[in-house]
């Protein structure tokens, strides 16, 4: 009897381990980030080849940025995704982003002390029915602006997660990064023109909202 409850536990131990570690809580920032493979422009490559307008929010002109939250998992999986900021009059684009992220595929999985960990990650989808011709900006040039705001955007989240926990350390230590390389990605919009410029600080603006938002809460 005392063996055949042996062998009992050791057929459930591979299943005890997989329930601990799904139900260990997903860090928010780590020392190593989930990654991509082939980094976030392919990331940005797959979602560009997937994504659909839908046809309801583009009769209407509807734009705007779906913030799409997941889970990279242990083994880079992702899983239980979620829109966090949606477009409020465009049910559609928030369906269409949050269907278009589940298509990415795995990552490479974030580790801290070199050991993988579950980690949250936000990935923002732009919606625009603006063309080259319009704005003068290229898809690839789109691309590009779409990471560097992206970039800005989780900057401003790390500012306001180190604050509320009242890190001076780490949160003087970030903002110091922060503000050399977000001056540097101004610069260059700047110097590039109107159109990038207005377009990077459109994409940034809900970020903005939803940070100054979390800052204020008690």
């Amino acid at each position: 009897m005392k063996n055949k409850i042996l062998l009992l536990a050791i057929a459930l131990l591979p299943l005890f381990t997989i329930a601990q570690d799904t139900l260990q809580t997903p860090l928010e920032f780590i020392q190593e980030m989930p990654t991509y493979p082939g980094g976030e422009g392919e990331m940005y490559n797959v979602i560009l080849k997937n994504i659909k307008y839908p046809e309801f929010e583009k009769a209407l002109n509807i734009e705007g940025t779906v913030f799409v939250n997941l889970v990279v998992e242990k083994d880079g999986t992702p899983t239980h995704f979620k829109v966090t900021l949606g477009v409020n009059n465009g049910p559609g684009l928030n369906a269409e982003a949050l269907k278009v992220c589940q298509k990415l595929g795995k990552f490479n999985p974030g580790r801290q002390n070199g050991v993988p960990q579950r980690v949250y990650l936000t990935i923002p989808v732009e919606f625009s029915l603006a063309d080259d011709g319009e704005t003068g900006i290229t898809k690839e040039e789109m691309l590009e602006i779409q990471m560097d705001a992206n970039y800005l955007c989780e900057g401003m989240f790390e500012l306001v997660k180190a604050k509320k926990e009242g890190d001076t350390e780490k949160f003087e230590k970030l903002r110091k990064v922060y503000d050399v390389e977000a001056d540097k990605i101004y610069k260059k919009y700047i110097r590039s023109g109107s159109a990038k410029m207005n377009e990077i600080e459109r994409l940034c603006k809900p970020c903005y909202e939803e940070a100054t938002k979390a800052a204020m809460e008690e």
